[in-house]
């Protein structure tokens, strides 16, 4: 029983093994809060370049309730966040982690200005000063986690320098679905404009995916091991489901028939919408439970995909 134990214990050794630290079980709440990060700094975003007070405080209230609040959950002790931040720690030189922290904290506080200021004060320097700060900000916070997982060096599919672009994009893209779904009951919002905007974007997302993978399968092994999991492996589903065809696929065929109509059809932009918000938590479900670490000694028999 004893030596049973440690040969499951020592598996990584030599097997291919998939990362659950931030996936599985208390890692749900990392997924969770990397959806949210990217929807709600790309909603930001895009609410920016349309001027709309709603989309942006909607943004600053999804990064403080749906990505704040899970991370902290997940490290345990939300009340001690502080020591993550100057000048309590200095982390922040060598921990993407900690730069997430400090990035989130200085998006909070800026867009919360930008947001009074635009209320009372708009169209002055102050609130001209502090809407670019937001946006700085927010792209900070978006982008980041993809330099904190690319860090993480046990885990080659990570270790590409397209992972924060992936991150990114998909969030701005994100931004304009839901700038589209809160332009339904504002005529603010120019909807058609919006929508010329999400498909663009998700044309640079089919590429920057695709790129992606096909670095990852060049770059090593393991990384390989992970892209086919993707690919043809058991998390086809959610990739080929979730990510292309509902995140991507269908869409986009609904963005280009509106673009040859002239007109959007408000029951399919619900579909579109709908399916782009569940894409983007299969994109990230996909990214990090194709995490695999690489075996300290050689695999010598390809492990099944």
């Amino acid at each position: 029983m004893a030596l049973r134990q440690w040969m499951v214990t020592h598996e990584w050794m030599v097997k291919y093994t998939p990362q659950t630290e931030w996936i599985e079980r208390r890692g749900m709440l990392v997924w969770i809060a990397e959806v949210f990060t990217s929807i709600g700094a790309g909603l930001y975003l895009v609410s920016l370049f349309y001027n709309s007070v709603l989309g942006m405080f909607i943004g600053w209230l999804i990064i403080i309730f749906l990505k704040m609040l899970p991370h902290l959950i997940y490290l345990g002790k939300p009340l001690s966040f502080w020591r993550a931040l100057p000048p309590f720690t200095k982390a922040w030189r060598t921990s993407w982690i900690a730069r997430g922290m400090i990035f989130t904290m200085l998006f909070l506080g800026f867009a919360l200005v930008h947001l009074v200021l635009a209320h009372f004060l708009p169209s002055t320097g102050w609130e001209i000063a502090f809407k670019i700060l937001g946006g700085i900000a927010a792209f900070s916070a978006g982008i980041y986690s993809g330099f904190a997982l690319n860090c993480c060096r046990s885990v080659p599919f990570w270790n590409s320098a397209l992972l924060p672009l992936v991150f990114i994009l998909a969030g701005i893209a994100d931004g304009f679905a839901l700038i589209m779904a809160i332009g339904l009951g504002n005529a603010q919002i120019d909807i058609l404009s919006a929508e010329a905007g999400s498909r663009i974007l998700l044309i640079a997302n089919t590429i920057i995916v695709a790129a992606y993978l096909g670095k990852a399968i060049y770059a090593s092994k393991t990384a390989r091991h992970s892209a086919m999991l993707l690919l043809r492996g058991n998390l086809t589903v959610p990739f080929w489901v979730g990510v292309v065809a509902f995140g991507i696929i269908i869409p986009l065929a609904i963005s280009v028939s509106g673009y040859f109509n002239g007109d959007a059809s408000i029951p399919l932009l619900i579909v579109a919408i709908a399916l782009h918000m569940t894409g983007a938590f299969a994109l990230k479900y996909c990214l990090l439970k194709a995490g695999i670490h690489t075996p300290i000694l050689p695999v010598r028999t390809s492990a099944s995909t």
